[in-house]
């Protein structure tokens, strides 16, 4: 089983692409079924993944939060005794942080080694800083993407161990930035709305991850003061109506053109 976090469609991309090819299944994080993530082990190839974004050169909150508080056990008591094959793959734009680290640690306290953790860079959807508004660009970011995918998927296959993310920063600046920085990247206060272009759909409401979003005479309101700062509520608004920062609007915005499906 491969379990996901993501916000525009590069994680998705990546964990239905390896469970494809190991003939495993993929299961959002926010539609988590502890049964079914049981009966998956127990009946297919013993091993357990998890794909997501890096944020702030760690976790984004909502796999912080599901790796916290989820029983992993179910995953623990496999056919002999034989605990599963666990992987990690971070999804990145420019380092992958420590999140290796990040995830190592929370999945033993839940109960389980991490195995390996690898890596995948692809576009980088923070638009207050990252430019998405080349499409030639982003395609070839996404096309280069697929061979390191496929490096991923030959390694989980070989059953690899270790440490293979690419681009890590050192442990110290990591925790640094990942405790500073992400609560400001995380403070809705920065979102705005352009009222003459919102249609009043609900859907950026309908998918936050984090509930932060109602909707309010049309308009959404950010109605607490963090978010997961995943820009999913950003890169899905049909009229590119939501705005973090000056730049967003120029950077453009971003989904994956083909979650799951090689290009």
């Amino acid at each position: 089983m491969i379990l996901y976090f993501s916000a525009t469609g590069n994680s998705d991309h990546v964990a239905r692409r390896i469970a494809a090819a190991t003939d495993d299944k993929v299961m959002s994080i926010e539609r988590f079924d502890a049964e079914i993530l049981h009966l998956a082990v127990m009946e297919g190839p013993r091993r357990l993944g998890f794909v997501a974004p890096v944020y702030a050169w760690g976790l984004p909150t909502p796999m912080i939060e599901f790796l916290k508080t989820v029983d992993l056990s179910v995953a623990a008591g496999t056919k002999g005794g034989e605990r599963p094959y666990t992987f990690y793959v971070s999804t990145y734009g420019s380092t992958t942080g420590q999140s290796a680290k990040f995830a190592r640690d929370l999945l033993h306290e839940r109960g389980l080694e991490l195995d390996a953790a690898m890596s995948v860079k692809m576009p980088d959807t923070w638009t207050p800083v990252f430019d998405l508004s080349d499409p030639q660009k982003v395609e070839g970011i996404n096309r280069a993407a697929e061979a390191q995918i496929d490096a991923v998927i030959e390694a989980v296959r070989a059953r690899r161990t270790g440490n293979m993310m690419r681009h890590r920063v050192p442990l110290f600046a990591s925790c640094a930035y990942h405790a500073i920085g992400l609560p400001r990247m995380q403070q809705t206060s920065k979102f705005a709305v352009d009222a003459d272009r919102c249609i009043g759909c609900g859907l950026c409401a309908k998918r936050c991850p984090m509930t932060a979003i109602e909707m309010r005479d049309g308009l959404p309101v950010w109605t607490k003061p963090e978010c997961a700062a995943c820009l999913r509520c950003l890169h899905c608004c049909p009229k590119f109506a939501i705005s973090h920062g000056k730049r967003t609007a120029s950077h453009g915005q971003y989904r994956h053109p083909r979650p799951g499906v090689r290009m």
